[in-house]
């Protein structure tokens, strides 16, 4: 199972504090050397602020290369891979994952995203911290390991801040596609969303998570777009790729269980029996005999 952020964080090593604001979660982290190959999935729309050295994430085909003083913008439902690096002083960074009231709170008080033409060019974000912007950031960092009795109110008015900040000059537009985005519940955002993670080793709840509804919701919602229930449709699309990939390459049975999305073994070896009357293992001798 990969590591879920910001739930990750609930049992944080001594590198880590972590703060609530609201039903949003903040974590400050230091790393003293580099760290290659770290994965892990965001359950909220979360900003990532790069204070000592950089970062490497990869997220699908992209990757986003940030260093000090930028701020990563990512929509919930990444899966990401990424590499940190230390310099002489190690990597820090400050992360902030949003709860989404505040969110929508946000912006139906300042913006009016119905005018925003749709777009998809902005759905990640990385930003050139200005000095406000900085000051911003230092600010939620003090509070975050000093804290007292309003310093949950201070931090949400920081964010609040930091996103009146983003919404001036430069990034204004972006800012706002991204925000579009974060809320879209078309027909086609949740389509593209499934076909999108089908083979990541996501639960139910996950999907519902990444396209923004409760899980019943979401069951309902998915069944009218794709008149099937939801398990259902997703098991089936990952058994047939499964099928292909043990009829076409040379992986193996867990190599290609885990490719598809299935993280346990013997469910996947259980779910391709019943789905095409022979196990993969058959599958794979039935391949080898015909060659």
């Amino acid at each position: 199972m990969y590591p879920r952020f910001p739930r990750e964080f609930t049992n944080a090593p001594s590198n880590v504090v972590t703060y609530h604001a609201g039903k949003s979660v903040l974590a400050f982290y230091k790393i003293s050397e580099t760290v290659p190959d770290t994965e892990g999935f965001l359950t909220e729309h979360t900003l990532v602020f790069i204070i000592r050295g950089a970062k490497k994430i990869h997220l699908g085909d992209q990757a986003i290369d940030a260093k000090a003083n930028e701020l990563i913008l990512l929509k919930r439902g990444a899966y990401f891979m990424s590499t940190f690096l230390a310099e002489k002083d190690g990597f820090a960074a400050l992360m902030l994952c949003m709860d989404d009231d505040f969110l929508k709170n946000f912006v139906a008080k300042y913006t009016d995203l119905q005018s925003i033409v749709s777009s998809t060019e902005h759905a990640r974000m990385l930003v050139s911290c200005s000095k406000e912007i900085t000051t911003v950031r230092d600010s939620i960092l003090h509070y975050i390991q000093h804290p007292h009795e309003n310093t949950t109110k201070l931090l949400q008015l920081k964010l609040e801040e930091l996103f009146l900040l983003l919404l001036a000059g430069e990034y204004k537009l972006p800012f706002l596609h991204f925000l579009q985005q974060l809320f879209d519940k078309s027909d086609d955002a949740m389509e593209i969303t499934i076909k999108a993670n089908l083979l990541k080793p996501f639960a139910l709840q996950d999907y519902a998570k990444l396209c923004g509804l409760s899980l019943s919701s979401f069951k309902r919602e998915f069944a009218r777009v794709f008149n099937t229930a939801p398990k259902e449709w997703i098991n089936n699309e990952r058994l047939l790729h499964a099928n292909r990939l043990l009829e076409t390459t040379t992986q193996n049975v867990n190599e290609v269980a885990f490719e598809c999305g299935f993280e346990n073994v013997s469910y996947f070896i259980k779910c391709y029996k019943a789905r095409f009357g022979y196990t993969p293992k058959e599958a794979t001798r039935a391949k080898t005999a015909t060659i």
